[in-house]
C-alpha cells in the first residue's frame, strides 16, 4: 500500500471504525475473514460492531475509491470517496483486494 494514492476497492466490504483503539479492540475479537465473509449485509455486521464498540462504525465495499492516509503495522486509516475517516485492518495477504489507480 502506498499512502496517499487512490485505490479502488475490488474484494469484500471493509469496517471503518472511528479510531485506531476501537479498531485494534474489534481485531482482538473477530476474525478477519468473518469480516469479510460476513453472511449478513455490510450494515448489519457495521450496526454489530458499533453496538458492541459503542460507537459509529460504518463500511465501505467494492467499487468504492479510498485513500490510506496512515498505516501501523496491519491497521489503516482510510479516507472514503464518500468522506468518512476511519479506521480498518488487513494484513498484507489481502493486498490484492485494491488496485492502485494511476495518475496517467
Amino acid at each position: 500500500m502506498n499512502i496517499g494514492s487512490l485505490y479502488k476497492v475490488k474484494k469484500y466490504f471493509w469496517l471503518l471504525f472511528p479510531t485506531k483503539d476501537t479498531t485494534t479492540a474489534a481485531a482482538a475479537c473477530a476474525d478477519i475473514n468473518a469480516a469479510v465473509t460476513f453472511t449478513e449485509s455490510a450494515a448489519a455486521y457495521a450496526d454489530y460492531w458499533s453496538k458492541h464498540s459503542n460507537c459509529e462504525v460504518t463500511y465501505f465495499s467494492p467499487d468504492s475509491i479510498v485513500v490510506f492516509l496512515e498505516e501501523k503495522g496491519k491497521y489503516k486509516k482510510v479516507l472514503t470517496s464518500e468522506g468518512r475517516i476511519g479506521w480498518t485492518w488487513f494484513t498484507e495477504n489481502l493486498n490484492y483486494c485494491f488496485e492502485e489507480i494511476s495518475n496517467e
